[in-house]
């Protein structure tokens, strides 16, 4: 099997094999609750602007779950859309 037809069981058959509310469960106990931690000090230290954590947190996990479904069938891309999702989260830095 190859790593492109992999990534696509995972993230497009694994919630219809599971179930939506399953693998939302599993995203919100794995990786969600990741990026929460790496989101909570930065915006308590000011280095993202005060707000509300969750949304934010909602935000930037569908725009990386996005670029992960993209990524399975365009691996090429991959340089390209690190460096995108850098610029986008320096971007959300607060001004200083």
């Amino acid at each position: 099997m190859s790593h492109t037809k992999g990534a696509l069981y995972l993230l497009v058959d694994g919630p219809a094999v599971l179930g939506w509310h399953e693998w939302r469960a599993l995203d919100e106990a794995n990786s969600a609750r990741h990026l929460r931690d790496a989101l909570a000090p930065l915006v308590a230290d000011g280095t993202l602007p005060a707000q509300p954590l969750e949304p934010l947190l909602h935000l930037l996990s569908g725009a990386m779950n996005e670029a992960a479904l993209w990524l399975a069938t365009e691996p090429s891309a991959l340089a390209d859309t690190g460096a995108a999702l850098g610029r986008l989260l320096e971007a959300l830095r607060s001004p200083r």
